[in-house]
């Protein structure tokens, strides 16, 4: 259980990104930035669909973004190499196999932990810019692939 004082910072955090959400895309730097982010993410889920023989899509969560600003944003790297690792993955029969369940990924913005979560056919992957360490199960510090592996 959350104390006080982290709930409430959480659900400040949670009000600011649904109050703001929709000044994610206002400006033509924003939404050329996001079409190039799409474009970006859209060469490595090829790259992801041709190594693990997968029909995996990909998009970022928008809403999850609190404010975007395309050349401070330090976000898309972390992304496409979140996703990325799934191709990684794929050099096994087990890890194909895996993979091909992926149906979607969703990269968000996160104030709690960089990290990745598998539900069902969908993996979110959680970039938060102010704590880049990929989180796992364990303590310490995970790459994509390993902390991948782990949950798959």
């Amino acid at each position: 259980m959350q104390k006080p004082n982290a709930l409430l910072a959480t659900l400040l955090i949670m009000t600011s990104a649904s109050v703001f959400a929709g000044d994610v895309d206002k400006t033509v730097a924003q939404k050329n930035g996001w079409a190039e982010y799409a474009q970006q993410l859209g060469k490595t889920v090829d790259t992801v669909n041709k190594a693990c023989g997968s029909t995996l899509s990909a998009s970022y969560d928008k809403t999850s973004y609190p404010e975007f600003d395309p050349i401070k944003d330090r976000t898309q790297s972390a992304c496409q190499a979140g996703v990325g690792a799934l191709a990684a993955i794929c050099t096994t029969d087990a890890g194909k196999d895996a993979a091909r369940k992926i149906k979607s990924a969703t990269c968000r913005f996160s104030t709690t932990g960089t990290n990745v979560k598998f539900d069902g056919s969908k993996l979110t992957v959680s970039i938060d810019p102010a704590n880049s360490s990929i989180a796992g199960k364990q303590a310490g510090s995970y790459s994509w692939a390993s902390a991948l592996k782990e949950i798959m």
